[in-house]
């Protein structure tokens, strides 16, 4: 498949804004041939997008558990899994890195 990187400009429209079914609302820009169409899922979806950012993913319960592990002492750390962990993390790190030439 061969990619035409030639641009051809699309015919000019007015400058308006419509409203027609099902909520969609578009607008075309005076000067330009540019337009924008936006449904009201897309809208909600912004919406959505918008109150998940906001959520706290914090588990209270095992924080807490975790801090009354340690204030009574009874915390242990497994050293093979925090070892296995650190090797995979540097592998990822090392392979994310640039190579030189």
């Amino acid at each position: 498949m061969k990619i035409d990187k030639r641009i051809t400009p699309p015919a000019a429209s007015k400058a308006s804004a419509t409203k027609g079914k099902g909520g969609k609302t578009s607008a075309a820009p005076a000067g330009g041939s540019d337009s924008l169409t936006l449904t009201e899922s897309s809208t909600r979806i912004r919406s959505l997008e918008s109150q998940l950012a906001s959520v706290d993913v914090t588990d209270v319960g095992k924080v807490e558990a975790v801090k009354a592990a340690l204030a009574d002492g009874s915390f242990s750390v497994d050293a093979e899994v925090v070892a296995d962990r650190l090797i995979d993390h540097t592998k990822e790190t090392l392979r994310k890195r640039p190579r030189k030439k």
